[in-house]
C-alpha cells in the first residue's frame, strides 16, 4: 500500500489546505514546499524501492479492478512529474503573491499532482481513464484561477475538449477492455488473437488515440491549449504545457503498446491514420507559433507542435522512434517549463505579455533570458542541448526502412518545424539581447532567487542532458526494447 501514496498524499494534502485556508504566508510556503518535497520523497521511494510492484487496489462486479503498477514507463514519468513539480512550486511562491486567491491556487495545484501521477502509475484502462478524468477536472481549476470572464471562457473550452476528448477514449477503453484476454497492461497487446485485426478493432483504437491526443495537443483537438494557456498563470501553464500534455502520450502509450500491441498496429490504416495527424499537427503548430504576437499563445502553439513530435515516433512502432519519443517527452517537460517560467517572470516583473515587449530585455534580465535562450537551442535540437538527442533519435526511427513514405515525409516536416522554432524562439533571443531596451524597463529587473533558482536548476539539466545523455538513453532505450 506504500506504492500509493505518491498518488494519494498529494490529493489529501490538497484537500486539507482547501479546507484549512492557511493565512499567514510563511506558514503556507512551509506547508506547500513540505508537502512537494514529501511527495517527490515518497515517489522516489516507490519508483526505485518497489519497482515492478503491482497492486489491486479495489474490485468491482463484472471483474473491473483499480490496479496500479510501478513498471519502468510509470517511473520514468512520475520522476520527472514530481521533480518538475517541486521546482515550478518553488517558482509559484512568489509569483502567486499578485494573484490572489493563493489557497485555492496551491490546494488544487498540488492535488493535480497525485491525478497526474495516478496515470502513471495505472496498470489498466479503466484506472487510467478515472485518474485522466481526476486530473483534467483538478487542473481545470487552475486554468480559471483569475475568474475573468475570459478566463471562464478558457476554462469551459480546456473542460469540453478534455470531456470530449476523454469520451472517445472511452468508447474505445469499453470495446478494447470486452476483448481483451486480461484487463492489466502487457508488453505486446493483450486482445483476443481472434478479433485482434478486426475493423473494431482499428477504429476504437483510432477513436482512443485521437481522444487522448486531445490533451497532448494533437490536431483536430488542439485548440484549447492557445486559448488556455494565455489566461491561466505561468506556473499553471508550466505544468499544463510541460507536464500535463504528456497524461495523453502516456495513455496512446498504453493503448498502442500495451493493450493492442504495436504487432497489430504496424501497416494498418490505424498507422498512418495517427502517423498523418501527429505530421500535420507538427507543421501546423510550427507554423501558428511562428505567426503569434501573444508571448504564452506562442509558446502554446509550439507545445502543440513539439507534444506531436513524440506521437509521430511512438507510431512508427519501431524501437528508434519509440526511444526518441520518449526522450522528446523528457526533455520537452523540461525546455517548456523554462520558457513558460520565464515567460511567468517577465511578466511579473514588467507586465507586458507580448513579444514584441521584449525588446532589450535581455539586458535587464540576463540571467533569466539566458535560460529562455538555452530552452529555446534545445527545442530547436541544437547539438549540446537535450532537445538535440531526441530528434536524432526520431531521425533514425523515420528513415529505417520499415518506416516508409510517412517517415520520410515526417522527418522532412520535423526539419521545416525546427527551422520555425528558431525562427519563433531564437528570434525573441535576438530581440532580448541586441536591441535597445525600452525606456519603460528598468535597468535591472531581474526576478529573485524564487523564480531565477527553478529556471536556472532546469536549464542546467538541458545541458547536462545534452551533454552526459547515456543514463536516460540507456534507461529509454530498455523500455523501448520490453515492449516491442
Amino acid at each position: 500500500m506504500f506504492t500509493l501514496l505518491p498518488v494519494f498524499f498529494p490529493v489529501l494534502a490538497g484537500l486539507y489546505m482547501l479546507k484549512a485556508q492557511i493565512k499567514d504566508r510563511k506558514s503556507r510556503e512551509k506547508y506547500i514546499v513540505s508537502t512537494l518535497v514529501v511527495t517527490l520523497i515518497l515517489t522516489l521511494i516507490t519508483n526505485f524501492g518497489f519497482a515492478g510492484t503491482q497492486l489491486t487496489f479495489a474490485k468491482f462486479a463484472g471483474g473491473i479492478e483499480i490496479s496500479f503498477d510501478i513498471d519502468n514507463i510509470a517511473v520514468l514519468f512520475s520522476t520527472i512529474f514530481a521533480s518538475i513539480w517541486l521546482l515550478v512550486g518553488i517558482f509559484s511562491l512568489e509569483y502567486m503573491k499578485h494573484e490572489g486567491e493563493e489557497n485555492r491556487f496551491f490546494a488544487y495545484f498540488i492535488a493535480s499532482l497525485g491525478g497526474l501521477t495516478g496515470v502513471a502509475y495505472a496498470d489498466n484502462l479503466v484506472t487510467l481513464y478515472l485518474f485522466f478524468e481526476a486530473m483534467s477536472l483538478l487542473s481545470y481549476v487552475l486554468v480559471v484561477h483569475s475568474r475573468t470572464n475570459q478566463s471562464l471562457l478558457a476554462g469551459r473550452k480546456y473542460i469540453y475538449y478534455s470531456l470530449f476528448g476523454a469520451s472517445l477514449g472511452l468508447i474505445g477503453i469499453f470495446y478494447l477492455y470486452s476483448v481483451a484476454n486480461k484487463p492489466s497492461f502487457i508488453a505486446g497487446g493483450v486482445l483476443n488473437s481472434t478479433v485482434a485485426n478486426s475493423p473494431a478493432v482499428i477504429i476504437c483504437t483510432v477513436l482512443a488515440i485521437i481522444g487522448f491526443g486531445c490533451k497532448g495537443g494533437m490536431f483536430p483537438l488542439h485548440a484549447w491549449l492557445p486559448t488556455a494557456h494565455p489566461q491561466a498563470p505561468a506556473p499553471a501553464s508550466s505544468v499544463l504545457s510541460g507536464l500535463i500534455t504528456k497524461a495523453g502520450v502516456i495513455a496512446i502509450i498504453r493503448i498502442v503498446y500495451f493493450t493492442v500491441g504495436a504487432d497489430v498496429l504496424r501497416g494498418s490504416v490505424a498507422q498512418y491514420i495517427i502517423l498523418t495527424l501527429s505530421i500535420v499537427t507538427i507543421f501546423m503548430g510550427s507554423m501558428l507559433a511562428y505567426k503569434e504576437k501573444i508571448l504564452k499563445k506562442r509558446l502554446a502553439y509550439s507545445t502543440v507542435s513539439q507534444v506531436s513530435y513524440a506521437i509521430f515516433g511512438l507510431m512508427l512502432l519501431n524501437e528508434a522512434g519509440v526511444a526518441g519519443a520518449l526522450l522528446q517527452l523528457v526533455f520537452h517537460a523540461l525546455a517548456k517549463n523554462v520558457l513558460f517560467l520565464c515567460a511567468g517572470a517577465f511578466i511579473y516583473k514588467t507586465g507586458k505579455t507580448m513579444v514584441s515587449d521584449l525588446t532589450g530585455i535581455g539586458k535587464a534580465m540576463p540571467k533569466l533570458f539566458s535560460c529562455f535562450s538555452v530552452a529555446g537551442l534545445s527545442l530547436v535540437g541544437v547539438p549540446l542541448t537535450a532537445g538535440f538527442i531526441s530528434k536524432w533519435y526520431l531521425a533514425q526511427g523515420a528513415l529505417s526502412t520499415e518506416s516508409g513514405i510517412l517517415g520520410f515525409v515526417g522527418i522532412c516536416v520535423i526539419m521545416v518545424s525546427a527551422l520555425l522554432t528558431a525562427g519563433y524562439l531564437v528570434s525573441v533571443t535576438a530581440k532580448a539581447f541586441f536591441t535597445h531596451r525600452s525606456e519603460e524597463i528598468s535597468e535591472n529587473c531581474e526576478p529573485n532567487n524564487y523564480m531565477i533558482v527553478p529556471v536556472a536548476i532546469l536549464t542546467v539539466l538541458i545541458v547536462a542532458l545534452g551533454v552526459f545523455p547515456q543514463p536516460v538513453i540507456s534507461f529509454v532505450t530498455n523500455i523501448a526494447q520490453s515492449i516491442m
